[in-house]
């Protein structure tokens, strides 16, 4: 299965999501996409900005501080608002690739999370192998 395939597979499944993009956090570039509609370089730039933000940035160290202060990132973060649900997370291991999903308000975050860790691991797996 492609990186395509798996960000297409993942969106399809879960209901509300209209955007998986699968990017590399050391260059903050979005590496593939799976959306309803094209997205612009603008917006895959912001997304790729805001998963380093929150993933290895200011929210991540600010967070650290509340329950480990020993962390140098976060696996897993979430911004949500009234309109939207985006979820980023990030790779196991060394390797610096997150899953960012953009869905709706009221989407399933558990099913979110798990779902883009599968997704993760499987598209981690296909690149090793």
């Amino acid at each position: 299965m492609s990186v395509s395939d798996a960000l297409d597979a993942m969106r399809s499944e879960i209901s509300g999501c209209s955007l998986v993009a699968y990017a590399d956090l050391g260059s903050r570039l979005v590496l593939c996409t799976s959306a309803v509609s094209n997205p612009g370089q603008e917006q895959l730039d912001a997304l790729s900005g805001a998963a380093l933000l929150a993933l290895d940035g200011a929210l991540a160290e600010g967070a650290a501080a509340m329950w480990d202060k020993t962390a140098t990132g976060a696996d897993m973060a979430m911004l949500l608002t009234n309109a939207e649900a985006r979820v980023f997370l990030r790779s196991p291991g060394a390797a610096p690739e997150a899953l960012i999903c953009v869905c709706a308000a009221d989407a399933d975050l558990d099913k979110v999370v798990d779902c883009g860790q599968t997704t993760l691991s499987r598209i981690l797996s296909q690149s090793e192998g």
